[in-house]
C-alpha cells in the first residue's frame, strides 16, 4: 500500500497542549486565534510529526470573528532561536480556532495551503504541511489536524495523541531535531539581536522564511463570509 494513505500522527506533550490551551484563553471567545508549530518527525518514523515547540500570535496579530493574522517577526524569532538549539527542527504547519462546530478548513485555507506547497516563487516552499482547526471546549481545545503533501494537496486527517514529556518518541524527536541540521541549512544570521534587538541585515534563507510567513498569515486571514469546505 501507498506510504501517503497511512493515517500520519500528530504528537504533542501535554506542555504543549498546555500552551496552546493559554494562548487560545488569551483570545476573547468569538475571536480567531492562532499558533504555530515547531517540531521534527519521530526519529525513524517518518508518518509521525512531534511538535517541540510554539509561537504564539504575537503582539501585533489581529484577532476577529473571521480574521487571523500572526505577528511574522514573532514568528521568525523564535523560529532563530529554536534553531541555535535543534538545527533539525522545522516548520511543521499552523493551528487556528474556527468557530464552534466548524472542525474543518474552509476553501480559504486550502487555497492558501497549495500556494505555500506549491508557489513557485523564490520563497521557500516544503514538501509537506499540517494545517489544523482548533475549537474551545470548556477551558481547554479540541484539535483536528491535516496533513499535506505537493502530491496530496486535498489533505487527509491526522491522529492526535498527547503524551508526557518524557515519553521515548519525544525524546528520540528531540534528538533527531538536535542531530539532523547542517550548516547549509541553517540561517547564519538572526533577523534581530538578542542584547540590543537591533535589526540586522536578513540572510538569503530568513527572507525566504519571512516571506513564506507572510504565506502563512494570509492562511489565517479570513473574510467573513468565509467559503465552507464539507469534508
Amino acid at each position: 500500500m501507498d506510504e501517503d494513505r497511512h493515517m500520519r500522527t500528530l504528537l504533542l506533550t501535554e506542555r504543549i497542549l498546555d500552551e496552546i490551551v493559554s494562548v487560545v484563553a488569551q483570545s476573547a471567545d468569538g475571536l480567531e486565534t492562532g499558533v504555530t508549530l515547531f517540531g521534527t518527525s519521530a526519529g525513524t518514523d517518518s508518518r509521525t510529526d512531534v511538535v517541540l515547540a510554539i509561537a504564539g500570535p504575537g503582539r501585533t496579530a489581529t484577532h476577529e470573528p473571521a480574521h487571523y493574522s500572526g505577528d511574522e517577526n514573532h514568528a521568525a524569532a523564535i523560529y532563530c532561536a529554536l534553531r541555535s538549539a535543534l538545527p533539525g527542527i522545522r516548520w511543521l504547519g499552523e493551528l487556528h480556532v474556527h468557530p464552534r462546530g466548524m472542525t474543518w478548513l474552509s476553501h480559504g485555507d486550502l487555497r492558501t495551503v497549495r500556494q505555500i506547497l506549491t508557489g513557485t516563487d523564490a520563497t521557500l516552499h516544503p514538501d509537506e504541511f499540517i494545517a489544523g482547526v482548533m475549537q474551545r471546549r470548556n477551558g481547554t481545545v479540541d484539535i483536528y489536524p491535516f496533513h499535506f503533501t505537493k502530491k496530496y494537496l486535498k489533505g487527509r486527517e491526522m491522529e492526535l495523541r498527547i503524551l508526557d514529556s518524557s515519553a521515548p518518541e519525544i525524546q528520540e524527536a528531540r534528538q533527531h531535531a538536535i542531530q539532523k541540521g547542517t550548516e547549509h541549512d541553517r540561517p547564519s544570521v538572526c533577523t534581530e539581536s538578542r542584547g540590543s534587538r537591533t535589526p540586522r541585515e536578513e540572510a538569503p534563507r530568513n527572507r525566504w522564511l519571512r516571506k513564506w510567513w507572510e504565506c502563512l498569515g494570509r492562511y489565517g486571514r479570513k473574510v467573513r463570509d468565509r467559503e465552507i469546505h464539507a469534508r
